[in-house]
């Protein structure tokens, strides 16, 4: 094992890295995600807002971004910094599942 991220009060539904590695996000049925610095483990970012489980997160291609998608049937864009969060925007009326590859580029502009 490499590193142990503690932080999240329930199960971990799925984690996914920043495209340039030094970042994670993981989500959870505690209904956040967390965002943690790859090499020290340290948590980055909380992200809140979600009135469900949430279970998918994906970094945009710049890594500037971070979608996340949970069973409240709501989907959030965030803008990350090392110390502040700011939710950009949001859809609603999606099914709660994982984002598609297509889904991903529609969000992100791929």
């Amino acid at each position: 094992m490499l590193a142990t991220l503690t932080g999240h009060e329930e199960l971990v539904e799925a984690a996914a890295f920043s495209p340039d590695g030094t970042r994670i996000v993981t989500v959870s049925w505690d209904k956040t995600a967390r965002v943690w610095d790859a090499a020290s483990g340290a948590v980055l970012a909380t992200l809140t807002g979600h009135a469900g489980e949430v279970n998918s997160a994906a970094f945009s291609p710049d890594g500037t971004r971070i979608a996340t998608a949970s069973d409240d049937g709501m989907a959030k864009i965030w803008r990350v910094f090392r110390d502040t969060q700011e939710l950009i925007d949001y859809a609603n009326r999606i099914a709660p599942r994982r984002l598609t590859p297509e889904e991903r580029k529609q969000y992100f502009l791929e």
